[in-house]
């Protein structure tokens, strides 16, 4: 298990750099960076303060969560947990290595993982129920607003379309209706489907939470996805792009979406290669489209390297307070 592990790592890796490097050559790596080097701070900085912002409203959205199923830890450590996240996203392959840590972390301080797996997880669906239903917002605004007309692809419309509806759809299913159990009653052949445990598994963690305190994440999940919004929004007037706010709506999704696939190091590469797709498709140049994936990438990144930080900082000073230090 370990050793097919280290291979998918290795595979993902290689993925990115192919992908990564192939889309830079395709571009152009001197037009990237020309547009990189041009940054205005004066928009780039508030764009890391609200990516900060957001990692605080993602851990009070957990915090709510674990403290539906009787988990008491406090919002500072879940906030720390959180930062460590991002940390191992780094280094680990796939864009759940840092929920990884979260759980395995949160099972040794309180002793519970099966509890600290469920919330990580619903914290997850929660935050795509609230990217779906901002999508939804903007598709309704361009329909009605004589302001703002994004002109896209009908394949492209259909695909948001098919998301944003797709998502709340499959998320009542799984809560109100109990899809598996049906599956496994009238269609049992479905039920020896590979991954057809893992379903089964989210639809039991779904379900396990009362509907107060679905609501009560998801009224979370929206000033989230509105703020991660205003964060790529503000990286795109930082490199002198200058689209509709109501465009970051529409494809939160999707990219939220692809950042979730574990097909790659970190969505390295396949990220950048739906930005040129996404943002290509409403005139936007190619450098510049690959440019704000690898400008939001980075405030992930710093992210991390703030978790590596705090995570340095709690080892010492339990390195100082241990009995060992006071021997010394």
């Amino acid at each position: 298990m370990r050793k097919n592990k280290k291979v998918q790592g290795i595979l993902q890796v290689g993925l990115s750099l192919a992908l990564l490097g192939w889309l830079l050559w395709l571009v152009g790596l001197d037009e990237v960076l020309g547009v990189l080097v041009n940054i205005n701070w004066a928009w780039y900085a508030p764009a890391l303060l609200l990516f900060l912002v957001n990692i605080f409203i993602r851990a009070y959205r957990w915090y709510l969560l674990l403290h539906a199923l009787n988990e008491r830890p406090s919002l500072t450590h879940l906030t720390y947990l959180y930062f460590i996240g991002f940390f191992a996203n780094n280094f680990i392959p796939s864009g759940f290595g840092g929920d990884v840590v979260k759980v395995v972390s949160l099972r040794q301080s309180y002793g519970r993982g099966t509890e600290a797996l469920s919330s990580v997880v619903m914290e997850r669906v929660t935050g795509l129920m609230g990217s779906a239903l901002i999508a939804l917002i903007a598709i309704v605004w361009n329909g009605v607003s004589h302001t703002t007309n994004i002109e896209l692809p009908l394949a492209l419309w259909l695909a948001i379309v098919f998301i944003s509806i797709g998502i709340p759809i499959a998320f009542v299913l799984i809560r109100w209706l109990e899809p598996t159990r049906f599956i496994t009653k009238r269609l049992p052949k479905l039920s020896k489907l590979p991954k057809f445990d893992k379903l089964q598994q989210l639809e039991d963690t779904v379900r396990r939470y009362p509907v107060p305190v679905l609501l009560q994440s998801l009224s979370i999940s929206l000033p989230f996805t509105f703020s991660l919004i205003l964060v790529q929004y503000s990286i795109a007037r930082a490199l002198n792009v200058t689209v509709p706010l109501a465009v970051f709506g529409l494809f939160v999704p999707i990219i939220a979406i692809v950042n979730l696939l574990p097909i790659s190091f970190n969505g390295l590469g396949v990220r950048e290669g739906m930005y040129l797709f996404l943002f290509g498709a409403i005139g936007v140049s190619s450098e510049s489209a690959i440019a704000m994936s690898l400008a939001f990438y980075s405030l992930r990144f710093s992210a991390g390297l703030v978790g590596g930080l705090l995570y340095a900082l709690r080892s010492v000073a339990q390195l100082l307070h241990s009995p060992h230090a006071k021997n010394l």
